[in-house]
């Protein structure tokens, strides 16, 4: 299934049904190796919880087990890469997954994606009614194009309403009449001469939805910026009461609360004084909200926000380099540190290295750099380094793929600046072509 699984975020609402069991046995071709089970309740922030983990055996089996009191979007990671599915509490699933093997230099982004086949399913047929939803809404889009979003004409969204109530007859589950409710809603967004603000009230609970639409919200609206940056330092009470200024942030208290959260959080990501701010506006939010789901997605933003916030300790973490001798970070704890994190070559990598082999000579000894890469890949760097004649420390990151997830990195390559004492300097830090000395020059002697 090859979308992302946050395309759904069902009424925001934490329910506090009993929980029960969920069972996926499941075959991969990827033998003795890490799998975990994820399930995700604040779409918002994508956190998700771990349900369980272990390792496919030689011959690629594995058992996952969790407790779920809702129909959840969930992700099964195999090693590095994932799978997306959904899943109902109380059901057992039978499913294969297959990681194709991936051509010599192609890019990370150029990867071809794993596969997820469900086998069986004792959910009532709710995964397979929203896949074969999915693939009529898709195909009738890609054959329709034109017609529907040029056209624009509406008369296609029946004939898609008909199509799924013909292919996918007697659908029962709530989830599923939601999903495909959510759908038509995006295609109407899009087509609608008024912008889709007839849709918005009944459908701004799809979180995929709510952020295309949302986004930026602040500058989009019909605020005066002056206002809204007069407001926003003023403290919460002025803000709130500029910011209802809007028909939709005023007509829908609920609705506004998210919009002004989820902006608010993209601040966080801003200049200090900016930053400061928007934190201090969504601890004010956090203390009287009325909506508990709000209380929790501010809780988990700054969990996720606080991880690597600059001055935390970094991750420790014990690697074997390209000679088998071990390297622990403690090891460079009197000084700046540089992690690299790369996997496989591209263009952009390639560019990245020589970039990198210029600041290394400019640095000498002022900053260690540690170049930390997947053990697939680990001859062909030993190769690279010998070629480039690279001579800071190239580590293997082995099965220790957890590491990936302590340092947040989600794209290769990726830099992590580490100050004294092994403290978090800045996470992620800029690409070597990119300020990143700049960034070293102001953390050198902190």
């Amino acid at each position: 299934m090859k979308r992302r699984i946050t395309t759904l975020f069902f009424a925001l609402l934490f329910l506090t049904a009993t929980a029960q069991n969920v069972t996926i046995t499941g075959r991969s071709n990827q033998t003795n190796t890490l799998v975990r089970l994820f399930a995700y309740e604040d779409l918002v922030n994508e956190t998700g919880i771990l349900l369980d983990q272990g390792k496919t055996d030689a011959q690629g089996h594995f058992i996952l087990e969790g407790a779920m009191k809702q129909i959840l979007p969930a992700r099964i990671y195999i090693g590095l890469e994932h799978v997306d599915l959904i899943l109902s509490p109380n059901a057992t699933y039978d499913i294969e997954i297959i990681v194709p093997e991936q051509e010599e230099n192609v890019s990370y982004f150029e990867k071809e994606t794993p596969t997820i086949r469900v086998k069986r399913a004792s959910d009532k047929g709710i995964y397979r009614q929203i896949v074969y939803s999915e693939e009529i809404v898709n195909s009738y889009m890609m054959e329709h194009f034109n017609q529907i979003y040029r056209g624009r004409q509406m008369r296609y969204i029946d004939s898609i309403q008909n199509a799924i109530s013909r292919e996918v007859p007697d659908i029962k589950s709530e989830y599923v009449k939601n999903y495909n409710r959510y759908k038509i809603a995006a295609i109407r967004l899009g087509i609608s001469a008024d912008g889709g603000k007839k849709i918005i009230k009944d459908y701004f609970a799809y979180i995929d939805l709510f952020k295309e639409l949302f986004d930026g919200y602040f500058n989009s609206a019909s605020y005066d910026s002056h206002l809204l940056n007069d407001a926003f330092m003023e403290g919460p009470t002025s803000f709130k009461k500029y910011l209802d200024t809007d028909p939709i942030m005023s007509n829908n208290p609920r609705l506004a609360e998210l919009i002004t959260i989820y902006n608010l959080q993209k601040l966080c990501y801003g200049d200090r004084n900016t930053s400061r701010l928007a934190k201090d506006h969504l601890n004010y939010i956090k203390e009287r909200t009325k909506y508990a789901e709000h209380k929790a997605i501010i809780g988990d933003f700054f969990t996720k926000f606080n991880l690597l916030a600059a001055g935390t300790d970094a991750p420790e973490f014990t690697l074997k380099d390209s000679n088998g001798k071990k390297v622990s970070l403690s090891d460079f704890k009197d000084g700046l540190v540089l992690l690299q994190f790369v996997d496989g070559y591209s263009a952009v990598s390639e560019y990245q290295f020589a970039e990198l082999r210029s600041l290394h000579h400019q640095w000498q000894d002022t900053v260690q750099i540690l170049t930390i890469a997947t053990h697939e890949k680990l001859d062909f760097f030993k190769k690279q380094f010998v070629e480039k004649r690279q001579d800071w420390p190239l580590l293997d990151l082995g099965d220790n793929i957890l590491l990936l997830e302590a340092y947040n990195v989600r794209t290769f390559p990726e830099y992590i600046l580490i100050r004294k004492g092994n403290k978090i300097g800045e996470a992620p830090a800029p690409s070597p072509e990119r300020y990143l000395d700049e960034r070293v020059r102001r953390l050198y002697g902190k």
